[in-house]
């Protein structure tokens, strides 16, 4: 589905010089940033609440008669209250997941605001392969929509990068095709999109029975309106210049339009309530990708 600028979009992808495109240079650069993420996260293995051989604490159970004395919690068993009653920690039970990351690597998407601000698609960039590195610190398995290609181990995250990385900035939407039905999917974008574009997205969540996490990140000039006076507009993507006069008076219907775009999001359908955060790029990563980590290993 083409996919075509919204007005967000048109109205914010002027006055500065968008970014080139991340060079394969940055690389090294973004995994250490990631893997520096990744390990601030705390990631460990994901459970299935059920006993099992793994690493995490599930719950304490009465020893049985039948089972060997080595298995009993000795700490656990003498706060007892019941002296009698002997005490078992069991693990949780760690089974793969599959998770699959797109991040938008559309035009706009490379544009700041300011020199001193990343721009939108490193920003995006770099809490994805925050969250891949975690999961696969987690033993997960990691995809690509689209693509055949699966990535796990701790050592894969330079060749995910890279992958992502490569995505063509005219890839309007990420491709449902071949993603396991309880796949966790990632999606990070600005989600600045036309309603069309949208609604044709939402559509496709709602057929995706697996969780869904959806990470918004958008320059501060973009979730606050602040101009005032006359500003003239142009787009990273072609379009016709647009030009505003008395901006300040559009502050509270902006606000509005956005807040009602992002509904969409929050509530994609009936059936389907998809996580969904914000990250403006002047902002730390960390709190909002806690969220993010916290929901993908299926706490939330």
């Amino acid at each position: 589905m083409a996919r075509s600028p919204s007005f967000f979009q048109r109205l914010f992808t002027s006055r500065k010089e968008h970014d080139a495109s991340p060079q394969l240079a940055s690389l090294p650069e973004l995994v250490l940033s990631a893997r520096g993420l990744a390990r601030q996260l705390r990631s460990g293995p994901h459970g299935n609440r059920r006993a099992g051989d793994g690493h995490e604490f599930w719950q304490f159970r009465p020893h049985q008669p039948t089972e060997p004395a080595s298995l009993i919690d000795w700490k656990q068993s003498a706060r007892s209250p019941e002296p009698e009653l002997l005490w078992v920690r069991e693990q949780e039970q760690h089974t793969p997941r599959s998770l699959f990351i797109w991040v938008d690597p559309s035009a706009s998407m490379r544009w700041r605001s300011s020199d001193s601000l990343p721009s939108k698609y490193r920003t995006a960039l770099s809490d994805a392969l925050a969250l891949g590195q975690a999961a696969l610190l987690g033993g997960e398995t990691i995809g690509l929509p689209g693509s055949r290609t699966r990535f796990s181990g701790h050592q894969a995250l330079p060749k995910l990068a890279h992958a992502l990385m490569q995505l063509p900035s005219e890839t309007a939407l990420p491709n449902f095709a071949g993603i396991p039905p309880h796949a966790t999917l990632l999606l990070v974008s600005d989600f600045l999109w036309n309603d069309n574009v949208m609604q044709h997205c939402l559509a496709r969540l709602t057929t995706h029975p697996g969780r869904t996490a959806l990470l918004a990140v958008l320059d501060p000039q973009e979730r606050h309106l602040p101009f005032s006076g006359s500003v003239q507009f142009t787009s990273c993507e072609n379009e016709p210049e647009l030009t505003l006069p008395a901006t300040e008076s559009l502050h509270d219907a902006y606000q509005a339009r956005l807040t009602a775009h992002f509904d969409q999001l929050r509530t994609a359908g009936p059936s389907l309530k998809p996580f969904f955060r914000f990250h403006v790029t002047n902002q730390p990563a960390l709190p909002v990708l806690a969220d993010c980590h916290h929901f993908l290993r299926g706490r939330a």
